[in-house]
């Protein structure tokens, strides 16, 4: 027995019993087919073939009945019933001849009839698996039933249903926390702890810090955290002052700049940053740069190692130019709160800076404009490009892109998805299914 898979996707797929043919002496049935539209209709079709030297008598009837049959479970399709001469006159006369043309047939001797087969029903889950029977019944006089006959047509296999695509709405953030993290590389002179915003590259690393403090209302602003570093040259015992003193020294700059409270921005500092030094070895070409690491790595006395390195002469020449000047740097760690936004606010500001909305806020305002609509997609693509490591935000897009049939672009997007939650293996499995039939 073939098995007929029923496959139900954005557009009908039909299989047939292509040149293959089922039959008995008074039936035959050619070019089976089954296909499931989207909204889960079956559809059968089939030709029955009555051969040429087919024998009913004229006083009795023939009715076929296709059934779908698993266990307990049956259903009768449409039956089509094929007419003797005379029980034709006699049925139609007495009005017992259906109505629906394309169930009823007259039989004609000695010449084959093709009677084109259709039906539709609504699929069940329970029919994977169960056979497709052609019933013969056949009639004698006052509609009595002489004989009962069952032909295979074929069996059924339902491949796994193509789930709903699902969305996973964002929790709403009790307070729109961010941290702004930078680095500055603020230039003093030799031994001192006052900015000179003219020396050297100051200008230039003071307008950074100026610019980014100015994109923030004062309100915003809950903390700064500065912490500054010193390079290893010169005693630790002075780098830990130079670095303690240079830290003060831009909180003191921002104060008087923004007039941004004292009691809001934490001070810290290393003296020398050696951990910054072994970064820059293990990714540089520097001649003795085994030796150098080793030296860095050493349990030592910071001022120890300063001396070992500088017994590497041509080496420390280098670094003394190109690694130590980028060792001196202050790193800050702003914390902000960001305002609420209501859906229709939101559809506004992402057009400018949607880096000060929530995922939430974006997600409800994408339903605000319309779940399938142009803008709808722009707000959940732009979601995952502002939070491009949020479960949530990967997982919308994946399943944006599987709406607007990119499975490529589903795939790279659920990777970053929370692959525990229901919606995501929901749609990982939409992806797989798909997958599986292209």
């Amino acid at each position: 027995m073939k098995n007929i898979f029923i496959v139900g996707f954005f557009l009908l797929f039909a299989s047939y019993l292509q040149g293959q043919t089922i039959s008995d002496k008074d039936v035959r049935a050619e070019n089976v087919s089954m296909q499931v539209s989207k909204d889960d209709a079956l559809h059968v079709e089939m030709n029955l073939i009555l051969p040429e030297d087919m024998k009913l008598e004229s006083n009795r009837a023939i009715t076929f009945t296709p059934i779908i049959r698993k266990g307990n479970n049956e259903v009768l399709l449409a039956p089509v019933t094929v007419y003797g001469r005379k029980r034709y006159i006699v049925s139609k006369r007495n009005g017992l001849i259906s109505p629906d043309e394309d169930r009823v047939y007259r039989h004609t001797n000695n010449k084959e009839q093709v009677i084109h087969y259709a039906a539709s029903i609504s699929s069940q889950a329970w029919m994977d698996g169960a056979d497709v029977i052609l019933q013969k019944d056949i009639c004698g006089c006052g509609n009595h039933s002489q004989e009962i006959t069952y032909m295979p047509l074929t069996g059924i296999e339902l491949p796994d249903k193509l789930p709903s695509i699902l969305y996973l709405a964002p929790k709403p953030e009790v307070i729109k926390r961010r941290v702004l993290k930078g680095q500055a590389y603020i230039d003093f002179p030799l031994n001192e702890t006052v900015i000179y915003p003219d020396f050297h590259r100051n200008a230039i690393e003071l307008a950074k810090i100026d610019s980014t403090l100015r994109g923030f209302e004062i309100s915003e602003i809950q903390s700064i955290a500065l912490h500054g570093y010193a390079s290893p040259e010169g005693t630790y015992k002075h780098n830990a002052f130079l670095a303690q003193g240079r830290t003060q020294a831009l909180k003191d700059y921002i104060i008087r700049k923004f007039g941004i409270s004292k009691s809001i921005i934490e001070t810290n500092s290393t003296p020398e940053d050696w951990d910054g030094f072994i970064k820059l070895a293990e990714i540089s070409q520097i001649k003795d740069r085994e030796r150098i690491l080793e030296i860095a790595r050493k349990d030592i006395d910071p001022d120890a190692k300063e001396a070992e390195l500088k017994r590497l002469t041509e080496a420390y020449q280098y670094i003394k130019t190109h690694w130590l000047p980028i060792l001196r740097h202050t790193d800050y760690e702003i914390e902000y709160h960001l305002p609420y936004y209501t859906p229709e606010e939101a559809r506004k500001v992402v057009k400018d800076n949607p880096s000060q909305l929530s995922l939430r806020e974006m997600y409800d305002a994408a339903l605000l404009a319309g779940k399938g609509s142009e803008e709808y997609y722009q707000l959940i693509e732009t979601a995952v490009l502002v939070y491009p490591d949020s479960p949530e935000a990967n997982l919308n897009a994946a399943a944006a892109s599987l709406e607007r049939g990119n499975i490529e672009a589903a795939e790279k997007y659920m990777e970053k998805a929370d692959m525990s939650t229901p919606e995501a293996k929901n749609n990982m499995k939409y992806i797989n299914i798909l997958k599986e039939k292209q």
